[in-house]
């Protein structure tokens, strides 16, 4: 999965390097994403090997439209449908060519999250064969949950429909969550594939759960620019928020990152932040050895994404996903 740029990791960076690695490669079934304009950038940027790789287009497909399925066509993205209009739609062109013209497909089931996904009862009007058929568990983080047992339940009923009718179709369910939980779930063995999605990228998919030797991908560093001297009760940053009461002084240093790169501006004040997260800077504790240009990491070695995300009420997603356009990137 490399939708939101790859998690903030940036797509285009991270599927030639996953497609440049012949052992990783072997093992690729395509790359997903969220929406045609990102599918579109990733195949700009492909090797000329890569150019029929699948790319899976996850959540751009409702309302049906002409013009993304030419584009499928020409580009080999191959579209999930979760909208029962939007699929008849296509079914019904897709109907009416020579079988080598027709597009492959993906179908995705609503098993109980009720987000996206036809319902069970619709498959009846399939006649076409998917390439894949899937749903999305909404906590597959706790197998034993009633949410996940009536969506396991649900889905068992899929499996039966397809190994009836499309026999041939690729079945799957597992996303990072699941993937750690695959021993809790009967059918797991007879899935096609798995959907990684936040381990691909080091970071396991729930706190409680085990690391299982993955490492962050992602470091998050800011420079530091400024150090200042506060003597007992100065303040800092805007409102005044944080107020020194060391009457010996302390030293607080001045970070070229804020809101505007991805720094959450919930994190004002907690741990090592002093003062309020502005848009550009942010204010840190610091000691009469830091220097200026110095590099001050905020998550990633040895910095636990789920402890910065926990101290702005949010989870790794979404951090890593707010990394503003105008940071600088270094590959390694």
């Amino acid at each position: 999965m490399v939708k939101a740029d790859a998690y903030g990791h940036d797509a285009n960076w991270v599927s030639n390097t996953l497609w440049g690695n012949q052992e990783v490669r072997k093992k690729l079934f395509a790359f997903g994403v969220a929406t045609f304009t990102e599918a579109i950038s990733i195949r700009k940027t492909l090797p000329a090997n890569a150019k029929r790789f699948p790319i899976v287009v996850f959540s751009d497909c409702a309302p049906f439209d002409q013009d993304w399925l030419s584009l499928c066509e020409k580009q080999n993205f191959e579209p999930v449908f979760s909208e029962i209009r939007s699929f008849l739609e296509f079914q019904k062109i897709q109907l009416s060519r020579p079988e080598r013209k027709r597009v492959p497909f993906h179908l995705e089931v609503n098993t109980g999250m009720n987000r996206l996904g036809l319902p069970f009862d619709s498959l009846t009007l399939v006649e076409l064969q998917p390439r894949s058929v899937f749903t999305h568990l909404a906590e597959s983080e706790n197998p034993k949950s009633a949410l996940t047992i009536k969506q396991v339940g649900l889905f068992s009923q899929v499996i039966s429909w397809k190994n009836e009718r499309f026999p041939k179709t690729l079945i799957h369910f597992a996303n990072s969550g699941a993937i750690w939980n695959t021993k809790h779930f009967s059918f797991a063995k007879e899935m096609d594939l798995v959907r990684p999605g936040l381990s691909l990228y080091g970071i396991r998919p729930d706190p409680r759960m085990k690391n299982h030797g993955l490492k962050p991908v992602m470091t998050f560093q800011a420079p530091v620019i400024q150090k200042t001297l506060l003597m007992n009760g100065d303040r800092v940053g805007y409102g005044g928020t944080y107020r020194s009461k060391n009457r010996n002084g302390e030293w607080v240093a001045t970070l070229g990152a804020g809101y505007a790169d991805g720094v959450f501006r919930a994190l004002a004040n907690q741990e090592q932040i002093l003062g309020k997260v502005s848009m550009d800077l942010l204010t840190v504790k610091a000691t009469a050895k830091t220097k200026i240009g110095d590099w001050v990491t905020l998550w990633g070695k040895g910095i636990d994404p789920y402890l910065v995300a926990g101290r702005a009420n949010t989870i790794p997603y979404e951090i890593t996903t707010r990394i503003g356009g105008r940071v600088r990137r270094v590959y390694e």
